[in-house]
């Protein structure tokens, strides 16, 4: 069996890692159905806040004369419309590999945006067996980015004993903040800049199918993580990672030492 120095957590975004994303090409539809340009600033400032914050940016940038409470309506019903286009599928392989993750000497969980039963239950209720059996599944929607409320909040680990694989960008910053791992997961077309935003704050590890999550892949992450070379240093001003500040200023300032409180 794979053993591990430091990582004691796999925690997987549902969303766009073991089912297929139904928010970034949704939103971008929206925002250009409304008026609104949907650039790499735009996506940059929207993607991976809280529901209501993104109706309240996505309200801005549209120049809509309404509260963000009826743009956050609009949304759920656009995502309803896309969702009849595009109906949500469970990524090929997910089973297989969450068996063999599972097999780790690791808690497996997952998370996302929704309650467990809105989109854990309904599509990946046949996998609960493979994850940790006190908590499955944990939803952030309240708590995003979610790395501090998963890893202590909930887990109580260390921030260098958990790895985070996610979709989203807001995520590998925050996970770079407080020292955390992570392995971006860019899951389709939509993604390509949340690629790009990744690799200029420093992620080192994509996984381009669930399949790619290999034991492998994170005995790497953890012999980084019990070295702290998981992330690039800020002393090095020509690395990529230096454009996170460019990219999320808040979180890029606000640091937090890897381990236990």
């Amino acid at each position: 069996m794979t053993r591990f120095e430091k990582l004691r957590v796999v925690a997987l975004d549902c969303d766009g890692v073991l089912i297929d994303d139904t928010y970034l090409a949704m939103i971008a539809r929206f925002v250009t159905a409304h008026g609104g340009v949907y650039d790499a600033a735009a996506e940059r400032d929207v993607i991976g806040l809280r529901d209501i914050v993104v109706a309240e940016k996505i309200t801005r940038l549209c120049g809509l004369d309404q509260p963000a409470e009826e743009t956050l309506k609009q949304l759920w019903a656009a995502r309803q419309e896309y969702l009849a286009e595009h109906p949500i599928r469970v990524a090929g392989g997910a089973r297989e590999a969450l068996a063999a993750l599972s097999k780790l000497p690791v808690r497996l969980v997952c998370y996302g945006g929704r309650t467990r039963e809105h989109t854990f239950d309904h599509h990946l209720g046949d996998f609960v067996d493979l994850l940790d059996p006190e908590v499955p599944y944990v939803s952030i929607n309240e708590h995003r980015p979610g790395v501090g409320h998963i890893a202590r909040d909930v887990l109580g680990v260390g921030f260098d004993e958990i790895v985070f694989v996610d979709d989203v960008s807001r995520v590998a910053e925050d996970a770079r903040a407080h020292g955390a791992g992570f392995v971006g997961f860019p899951s389709s077309p939509a993604h390509a800049r949340q690629r790009d935003f990744m690799a200029a704050c420093g992620v080192r590890h994509f996984a381009g199918s669930p399949a790619e999550l290999t034991p492998e892949l994170l005995a790497v992450v953890d012999a980084e993580l019990a070295a702290s070379t998981h992330w690039p240093s800020l002393r090095s001003s020509s690395h990529p990672w230096s454009r996170c500040e460019v990219l999320f200023p808040a979180q890029s300032r606000r640091r937090a030492r890897p381990g236990r409180a």
